[in-house]
């Protein structure tokens, strides 16, 4: 399927309520959040990144991350960006905490770890960086 050429036909659809899925493997989990507290590493809390593989603990908005990726743990391939959300735990009876695991969206199993990405036609997603030649 040609992703360059189906995504920008179905976002633009006059009348059309867009809407985009995909899964993402989990690329990391990692105390970062260049968001909240860029520069900061560790971060004070922690995340489950999913995406391309050039996310880091400055990601300058004048150089997008997306635009420095070589590949993506998304089944979209054209999607460099990042995505993250916070890791929960449970606390057991006996005061210790454990990590609840994501599960992918009925559908979506064959994500490792992952999560589920929607974005709708307002969404901005990063193309794929050019190819050297």
């Amino acid at each position: 399927m040609h992703w360059n050429t189906v995504v920008p036909l179905a976002l633009a659809a006059p009348g059309a309520n867009a809407l985009l899925r995909f899964s993402c493997s989990q690329l990391v989990v990692e105390r970062l959040d260049p968001l909240v507290n860029p520069g900061l590493a560790p971060s004070p809390h922690l995340h489950q990144i999913v995406g391309g593989n050039a996310f880091n603990v400055t990601m300058d908005p004048l150089s997008p991350p997306p635009t420095q990726a070589t590949c993506t743990t998304c089944t979209f391939a054209d999607d460099f960006s990042n995505y993250w959300t916070a890791v929960l735990y449970f606390r057991a009876r006996n005061g210790s905490y454990h990590r609840v695991p994501q599960k992918p969206n009925v559908g979506f199993e064959q994500t490792k770890g992952g999560m589920t990405v929607q974005g709708s036609a307002s969404t901005h997603f990063y193309p794929r960086r050019p190819q050297s030649r």
